[in-house]
């Protein structure tokens, strides 16, 4: 997302075929990519059938209820955790350049305001759809909520506590690069963090106040963060090889082949959690499926998408605007097929092709809005 974790200020034209040394674009790229990732997530959970969005449709047939569910899976596993690395990686430098109190203003500015409005006013929004009468109080203060927004209060959180972090220690700059055991050890306690996390909040499982929809991953989304401000001390993002990445991939296929079946032969909810071996074998897959799949890609990026031209840089300024505002796009989008006597594969296809493009082209308009630029 782009202001949440803003990339090094950089002097080059877009146009230019090579990138800024100061400007880390392949980050800028993926960031697309993730984004996208997030607008094509929340399309799948319309049409997964799964009551876990503001509104759903039952698939066709089991079959396609089946893939999607394993397409949320899959994404779920690692898509958040890399945002919040990129996030992490971006927090240091912030703070180095303001200080700690501009740091803090521009974070609740930044992240606060859309987060309040998201709250209080475009959330109840969101539900109007499935509004059936009764008290309009009672319905409004059933619809308050963060939403898709969550991602932005638990950065909040985030930063607030490296902030709080940094004003009782030392600033340290210790460049050091990344090893094999360093990435194993880090797998291996994320596993176990997870599981022991899952006994208690299984994935699937509300917690109230904190209202996350993915508690039983916050392992990985604060061990993440935490390993981006080192991965920027260190300058891991530019010194992590490429063979590195090739190992990263392995990992992720890998822990595929072996950690995921052996999950899901104890039963269809056994890998949730609760202490059972299978959800130990499912942590141990998310967790080496996330940091496998995240080394491989920021590898791949830097090395073959680290430039932009004038349509990346678009994209690339606007996926803030993209996150804030989609789910009003996909749920408009669903509404309007809702109309059509169409198998979901047909539906979320087209709703694919079709709200992807509008909530890029949507977010230009936007931002462009008076006062509204300087928050997305």
């Amino acid at each position: 997302m782009a202001d949440p974790t803003p990339a090094a200020p950089s002097s080059a034209s877009p146009r230019q075929s090579t990138a800024s040394p100061s400007r880390m674009w392949f980050v800028d790229n993926l960031r697309i990519v993730l984004t996208a990732l997030v607008v094509l997530h929340h399309i799948a959970v319309t049409y997964s059938g799964l009551p876990l969005w503001y509104y759903t449709e039952k698939p066709t047939s089991a079959a396609v209820g089946t893939g999607l569910t394993v397409f949320l899976l899959v994404n779920q596993a690692w898509f958040m955790g890399a945002f919040f690395l990129l996030a992490g990686y971006f927090t240091p430098g912030s703070y180095d350049r303001k200080g700690p109190r501009a740091f803090l203003r521009d974070r609740l500015i930044r992240l606060g305001i859309p987060l309040v409005t998201f709250y209080f006013v475009l959330n109840p929004i969101l539900y109007v759809g499935s509004y059936h009468g009764g008290s309009i109080l009672d319905a409004y203060l059933h619809t308050i909520g963060a939403g898709p927004l969550w991602f932005v209060l638990a950065l909040l959180v985030f930063d607030g506590s490296y902030a709080a972090f940094r004003l009782v220690t030392r600033k340290r700059r210790t460049p050091r690069p990344l090893t094999y055991p360093m990435v194993i050890g880090f797998v291996l306690a994320l596993a176990l963090v997870t599981y022991a996390l899952r006994i208690a909040i299984p994935i699937g499982f509300w917690v109230p106040v904190v209202d996350f929809p993915t508690s039983a991953y916050l392992p990985q989304y604060v061990s993440f963060f935490v390993l981006g401000t080192v991965a920027y001390r260190r300058g891991w993002f530019h010194a992590t090889s490429a063979r590195m990445g090739w190992a990263g991939l392995g990992m992720a296929i890998g822990a595929t082949l072996v950690f995921l079946p052996l999950a899901l032969s104890g039963g269809i909810s056994a890998w949730v959690g609760h202490g059972t071996l299978s959800s130990l074998f499912y942590a141990l897959w998310d967790s080496t499926f996330a940091v496998g799949i995240v080394l491989a890609l920021l590898t791949f990026f830097r090395r073959r998408f680290n430039t932009q031209g004038p349509l990346r840089r678009y994209l690339s300024h606007h996926v803030f605007t993209v996150y804030v505002i989609h789910a009003f796009v996909v749920i408009a989008a669903g509404y309007a097929l809702s109309a059509l006597d169409l198998p979901t594969p047909a539906k979320f296809a087209i709703a694919a092709v079709v709200v992807l493009p509008a909530c890029f082209a949507l977010a230009g308009p936007i931002r462009r809005l008076p006062g509204v630029r300087r928050v997305l």
